[in-house]
């Protein structure tokens, strides 16, 4: 723990000698500049053992040094002996000193030395508070540093801009809604609704939470919104698949006089590459060569991933031919474009020549060869990839387990489904809908319930429910497919593939007036008549 009265009095005792002679200012002036050498050469430790080892005090603004310093490289025991020797030669430190040696133990990660001289202080200020609020929030402790806040409150100090923000720091890095929700209450009743830093931090917690409505209503409310207040907006309309929200943000960036950052360069983007919106990917590109981002790597490489994945891939090898731009990120966006656009071999191509694979690289190419039914290629790059690299993650495992429905391989099935046992990929969802879909298509329906009933049971979503059912009606157990239909419309949503899969199954049976009620249902519903359900 830190330092304690006992402590304190125990190095008074054996120091009394030297606290009865005033310090000499010389000895103490040269004493300060060899710590300082020490401190400028790196060595931390054997600066704070010279302080220690002084009897007398030093400048306060060696102490605020000390502590920071010590707070950098984490030295949680260096921070002890600075807070020992200033409590012991200086009875009454001052109040800023006390609440640096506060941060001090809070980034060396102890909350318990923090609170305890936190608890000791004789006097506290406005910065304390904040300074143990800032500790709790540092180390994902949302509760506890609400509740400080409600103390300092009751002991009347008012909460400043750096108070809020610390404890919306912490609801951010946990996703407490609940709790994000009462603070903003009560900056509202301070007054601070509209403050740009408070106003971004508030938005990004409700757009992590996923309540875009109320990130935007508070966006909207912010007087001066910065470039990371923007740049937050846009990033979070990007992460809930808003992608042309995202686009229409970063435009009005530009309305509003307010320059870009590169990496909301980079989320708008990527916003276009989610939507294949090339010609606001286009006006983008321009607005970023304009603004001087033209070589700039983050921006270039969102660049080849928007061209790549719009299908433009003579402009993405273009700008990936760029000195900057070669990198892995821009190589696997180049791999997955030709291979996503049906040019397997051009990206095979490209990916025998890279320098260097990961995972998301194998990926991209395995994923061209499933997309186009590809599955003799398949097959042999996936013994590739065995043979070449034991990066293999949940997509590696749904990518293959689509090979193996493919093949009609249940054999091979079971052997991944094996390997997922072993490495602990069971409880993921993406796996297990794969595992679900791979022995629904190789008619291996006992195991398929297997897996419907023991690994996905807690967390199955529609593609589960659309995988089973279409298990069922393919192989003309169309009667149960119908049961499965009216189970699922009480635990998820159907959407069009869902029907296009029990209207097949309608068809099986000579359903006719069942197949006339659930295409009424979808009508009435505003489920888009595609050409997938038309022809059933």
């Amino acid at each position: 723990m830190g330092v304690t009265a006992g402590s304190v009095l125990n190095r008074l005792l054996c120091d009394k000698g030297h606290l009865t002679k005033p310090s000499n200012p010389t000895t103490v002036k040269a004493i300060t500049s060899k710590i300082l050498t020490y401190l400028d050469s790196g060595h931390l430790p054997k600066a704070v053992s010279i302080l220690f080892a002084s009897p007398f005090p030093f400048q306060f603004s060696l102490y605020a040094h000390l502590f920071q310093l010590c707070s950098s490289n984490r030295a949680i025991l260096e921070v002890r002996k600075v807070e020992s020797h200033l409590v012991t030669f200086s009875p009454i430190p001052p109040i800023f000193l006390l609440n640096r040696a506060i941060e001090a133990y809070a980034k060396c990660g102890s909350l318990g030395d923090a609170r305890e001289l936190f608890e000791e202080m004789p006097q506290r200020d406005g910065g304390s508070w904040n300074a143990l609020i800032t500790a709790y929030s540092q180390t994902g402790n949302p509760e506890d540093a609400f509740g400080l806040f409600i103390k300092m409150n009751r002991s009347g100090f008012l909460p400043n801009e750096i108070t809020f923000a610390s404890v919306l720091g912490s609801c951010a890095a946990v996703l407490a809604l609940w709790l994000s929700r009462q603070i903003h209450a009560v900056i509202f009743k301070y007054g601070f609704n509209g403050n740009v830093i408070l106003g971004s931090s508030l938005v990004d917690i409700y757009g992590k939470c996923g309540v875009m409505r109320d990130a935007r209503g508070i966006f909207d409310e912010i007087q001066n919104p910065n470039d990371i207040s923007w740049n937050i907006i846009v990033r979070r309309y990007l992460e809930m698949g808003e992608g042309k929200e995202a686009i229409i943000m970063f435009f009005q960036m530009f309305v509003a006089a307010v320059r870009p950052l590169n990496f909301t360069f980079s989320n708008a983007l990527v916003a276009c590459s989610s939507i294949t919106a090339l010609e606001e990917g286009m006006q983008i590109h321009g607005a970023a060569i304009k603004m001087g981002f033209e070589n700039d790597e983050v921006v270039l490489s969102s660049l080849i991933d928007m061209y790549a994945k719009c299908g433009e891939l003579e402009n993405a090898c273009a700008i990936f031919d760029q000195p900057k731009s070669k990198n892995l990120i821009s190589g696997t966006s180049i791999v997955s474009g030709y291979a996503m656009s049906g040019q397997t071999w051009k990206a095979r191509e490209f990916f025998n020549e890279m320098p260097e694979r990961n995972v998301v690289t194998w990926n991209a190419m395995l994923a061209g060869y499933t997309h186009y039914f590809q599955w003799e290629e398949a097959l042999n790059f996936i013994f590739l990839m065995v043979n070449t690299t034991k990066n293999i993650d949940q997509v590696t495992l749904g990518l293959i387990l689509k090979v193996c429905a493919g093949l009609s391989d249940v054999e091979m099935g079971k052997q991944v489904h094996g390997f997922i046992y072993r490495h602990d990929f069971c409880s993921n969802i993406f796996v297990g809908n794969g595992l679900l879909d791979m022995y629904g298509k190789c008619g291996n329906l006992k195991s398929a319930k297997t897996v419907w009933f023991h690994q996905i049971s807690q967390c199955r979503d529609r593609i589960s429910w659309n995988a089973l059912l279409s298990s069922y009606a393919r192989h003309g157990r169309s009667e149960l497919a119908m049961t499965i239909f009216c189970e699922m419309q009480l635990e998820e949503t159907p959407d069009e593939y869902t029907f296009a899969i029990i209207l097949a199954a309608c068809a099986n049976i000579f359903a006719l007036e069942q197949g006339k009620q659930i295409h009424g249902f979808m009508i009435r519903n505003g489920y888009t008549m595609d050409s997938v359900v038309r022809g059933h």
